[in-house]
């Protein structure tokens, strides 16, 4: 693989471990329910937008690998 592939990888993983620090964040959080509702959802939305961005780094990497 190229350099920029693996970068894409790694950006791949670590976006990953973001995502589930996250979510743990939100589901499990006593702290995220005492936020104001606003922020509530911008955190929702900021992991909604994470997630979106994962789907076009995997998409990528499929590509790379020869699977489309």
């Amino acid at each position: 693989m190229q350099d920029y592939q693996l970068r894409v990888i790694k950006e791949r993983d670590e976006l990953q471990i973001k995502i589930e620090s996250l979510s743990k964040f939100i589901d499990e959080g006593d702290l995220f329910l005492d936020l104001p509702v606003e922020d509530r959802f911008l955190l929702c939305k900021q992991r909604d937008e994470m997630n979106c961005y994962l789907e076009t780094l995997k998409y990528r990497i499929m590509r790379f690998q020869g699977v489309h």
